[in-house]
């Protein structure tokens, strides 16, 4: 299989890295050990202060070593780890002897280095299968591995359920899933399986089955959606199309999607995070730090009530958290059903000012560094909103896929302000084309734009 069908695996991630602290360790630890026993002087006599430098080299070139053979590419087959372990050991002793010849270190006993040769072949291949017995432990009750299911039967179901349940493919294959002979491949049928799917923290379907027909496809994801799983219908016959579902050839098993998400890699949702953090840190640090008790004076001078406003809100996964902004309202009782229009009476002073320069918003970034939100993002709704249009506006809860944001594609696009049926279905195709869409320069253009509208002014601020 193609690495790409499965790199969206924290599980894989966690073992590579894991695996390779754990050979670091161990290997200084041998170090350790040989120097205890025989005293060699490349360790213990070091006039010139070399060895810090050695220190460094020996752990350095085992990292970039590792990463440019691709030692730890394929955690789960012993004889590839046994072959990639022991071509990177030996350039790992040559590159490291050459240092110790380049800063003329002597050693006196070949047998240290014969030593730390054995020690280090036996250590290896040892704390591989370890590490693999206990994160596969780890994983039974944190869910290190996606869990997925699958539906169907036939030829096609058995090869893709033998990929599944293979420990190199990062998936976690979760049995059970109702046995409806009579129903097979019902609207029914698929029904009782994202309920299945949903009561056992699956988040994803692999389906051999096809729907009928596009209006059956359609409910199905819409089914999913609203139990934030995602559903992969896969088929042999790679001129399958059905309005707009197309076929991803991204592994050995083709398999039909209407989308794909770049966020549901791995390697992105890291950017997309270290960007929020790096983001975060310096509006709080360079802004937040002395805007905040300005600000929360002139709140308290213009009304009474709390500096910060907090207000539950939908998050990622449809999971309600508390939104953080500085309050523009005096307090009122429908604060969490009515949302603020043009001209509101319940407007401060102070506030009609901080919500036209989005200041107001400021406090997110609090948010962003808990990881609750993101910089840049869909809008984050009040749950009364989410209830009611997620069932009347079609993929609404799609957006709730990826964290909310401060800003987003809509808002930068004038999208902000009321919200009506019709608007919001606009607003959805902007979340839902960022979705699809995303990457860490889309993040930056945003930004960029939202630092714009915010200096020059948005009419629809308000």
């Amino acid at each position: 299989m193609k690495h790409k069908f499965r790199n969206n695996s924290i599980y894989l991630f966690l073992f590579r890295t894991i695996i390779l602290l754990v050979d670091l360790i161990g290997l200084n630890a041998i170090l350790y050990a040989i120097q205890q026993i025989w005293q060699p002087t490349f360790l213990t006599q070091d006039p010139s202060g070399n060895l810090t430098y050695l220190l460094v080299i020996f752990n350095v070139t085992w990292i970039l070593l590792s990463y440019f053979l691709k030692t730890y590419q394929r955690n789960f087959q012993l004889s590839y780890n046994l072959k990639a372990s022991l071509i990177l050991f030996i350039v790992h002793v040559l590159i490291n002897l050459g240092s110790l010849l380049y800063f003329d270190v002597k050693i006196v006993d070949p047998a240290v280095v014969t030593l730390y040769a054995i020690l280090g072949l036996f250590f290896i291949p040892i704390s591989r299968l370890s590490t693999k017995h206990y994160l596969i432990k780890i994983d039974s009750f944190l869910h290190l591995r996606k869990r997925v299911a699958l539906i169907g039967n036939g030829s096609l179901y058995d090869g893709v359920f033998t990929f599944l349940n293979s420990e190199d493919s990062g998936f976690k294959l979760v049995e059970g899933i109702p046995n409806l002979n009579r129903n097979f491949g019902s609207i029914n049928y698929f029904e009782k399986c994202i309920q299945f799917a949903h009561k056992n923290s699956i988040k994803e379907i692999f389906s051999v089955i096809l729907p009928e027909d596009e209006k059956m496809y359609k409910k199905i994801l819409a089914e999913c959606e609203k139990k934030f799983i995602r559903i992969r219908f896969i088929n042999r016959h790679s001129n399958f199309k059905r309005g707009n579902i197309i076929i991803r050839n991204e592994s050995e098993i083709p398999f039909i999607v209407q989308n794909r998400e770049p966020l549901e890699d791995l390697d992105n949702r890291l950017r997309k995070r270290l960007f929020d953090l790096l983001v975060g840190l310096l509006v709080i640090i360079f802004f937040l730090s002395w805007m905040f008790p300005l600000i929360a004076l002139l709140i308290k001078l213009d009304s009474k009530g709390p500096i910060i406003f907090k207000q539950l809100r939908s998050g990622r996964k449809n999971q309600p958290f508390y939104c953080l902004k500085f309050r523009t309202m005096v307090p009122n009782q429908e604060k969490d059903l009515v949302q603020a229009v043009k001209n509101d009476s319940r407007f401060t002073r102070i506030g009609k000012f901080l919500r036209k320069t989005n200041l107001d918003e400021l406090p997110q970034f609090i948010n962003v560094l808990f990881g609750q939100m993101s910089i840049i993002g869909p809008r984050p709704h009040m749950l009364s909103h989410t209830e009611e249009y997620s069932n009347t506006v079609e993929s609404y809860m799609q957006r709730h896929f990826i964290k909310p944001g401060i800003s987003g594609w809509a808002q930068v696009n004038g999208l902000r302000g009321d919200l009506n049926q019709e608007k919001m279905e606009i607003r959805v195709k902007y979340d839902l084309h960022y979705l699809y869409n995303w990457n860490i320069w889309v993040d930056f253009e945003i930004l960029l734009k939202t630092i714009e509208v915010t200096v020059l002014g948005d009419k629809n601020a308000y």
